[in-house]
């Protein structure tokens, strides 16, 4: 089982795509370099870094893709099927398996829920997601594939009361918590892709399992 750091911050977080010389540079970067199911031709590169304050957990993806499109203008609609990188994770892996998706593709259009596997799932309502923020480096609503694609970066603040509200449980990481979770990248075309942080072992695709989680341990 693999396991990534998320550190705690006291600076602004900033949501922009460099990093450089920001509060990101106390992060930890992970990669999703698992492939899974599929054998494609381009194996594009997705980095991960993850860092959190007294309000919020803060996540930025960095992808180096050829190809990349979003179709998915709603909250809570398929953005699966578009140029897509998530994450999942149980904040509570002692007491029970149920988990947070947040899934979001390239235009920044994202899909948030919790519960305990892929048919029970509560969505985050619109007035509370109102308090979660997603920044992109490709200007939506919609994106078509274009002959200079060739990388996207996502950064996004979820405050804990947004995953508390929707898990019905408080959601306060501090040093020493330890959650249960994976980074995802995935897309539909023009060969599906399928990649983990840490590995899934499944006949077919699905990241809805909790027992592929890693390790998030909060410092």
């Amino acid at each position: 089982m693999r396991t990534a750091a998320v550190r705690r911050v006291s600076d602004p977080v900033p949501l922009v795509g460099d990093t450089t010389g920001t509060t990101w540079d106390r992060s930890e970067p992970v990669e999703i370099d698992r492939f899974l199911w599929t054998t494609p031709e381009h194996r594009p590169r997705t980095k991960v870094r993850a860092l959190y304050d007294e309000e919020s957990l803060y996540l930025h993806y960095e992808v180096a893709d050829r190809h990349s499109y979003a179709t998915t203008t709603t909250l809570n609609g398929s953005v699966w099927e578009d140029s897509c990188v998530e994450f999942f994770a149980s904040p509570r892996p002692a007491v029970c398996e149920a988990y947070v998706n947040f899934e979001v593709n390239c235009v920044g259009t994202y899909h948030l829920g919790y519960g305990p596997d892929r048919a029970n799932r509560t969505l985050v309502e619109p007035e509370t997601a109102d308090a979660i923020r997603v920044r992109t480096s490709i200007d939506g609503p919609t994106k078509r594939p274009h002959a200079d694609d060739d990388e996207w970066w996502i950064a996004a603040k979820l405050p804990f009361d947004v995953l508390s509200d929707l898990s019905g449980v408080a959601v306060a990481p501090s040093p020493g918590t330890r959650w249960r979770g994976n980074f995802y990248r995935l897309r539909s075309r023009p060969e599906p892709l399928y990649a983990a942080w840490n590995p899934v072992d499944a006949p077919e695709p699905d990241f809805h399992r909790p027992s592929a989680f890693g390790e998030l341990r909060f410092r």
